[in-house]
């Protein structure tokens, strides 16, 4: 008997804990605010913290799977990805501009820094 096991298109698996990626609306990320991520069990309501950037991992504690041995569910890892609009309008780009003057910051600088 041969046991193939597919990949779910969602959720990634590791032990007891899943892990999956949830886009963010750039005013959520920057705002904070709450999005719904689904889980094993529906869809729940998370809250995005103030300034969250993409990459960022929040928990959903006990939204795991349920592991055989102990009977205690893992948790759900949630790693965020900050979407901007599909479309920019001239309002949001010329409030960029200006921002962008004032608050300039390099985040590759870490990438020139020599080990």
């Amino acid at each position: 008997i041969f046991l193939g096991i597919k990949t779910h298109k969602f959720f990634e698996r590791d032990g007891a804990d899943l892990y999956c990626r949830a886009t963010v609306p750039m005013a959520t990320a920057a705002l904070g605010g709450k999005v719904e991520v689904p889980t094993i069990d529906g869809p729940v309501s998370m809250n995005v913290p103030k300034g969250a950037n993409t990459g960022t991992t929040l928990r959903l504690r006990g939204k795991g799977i349920v592991d055989q041995k102990s009977g205690q569910r893992g948790d759900q890892y949630v790693r965020l990805q900050v979407v901007l609009p599909k479309t920019s309008d001239s309002e949001l780009e010329e409030f960029v501009r200006r921002w962008a003057k004032d608050h300039a910051y390099d985040p590759r600088a870490e990438l020139r820094r020599s080990p």
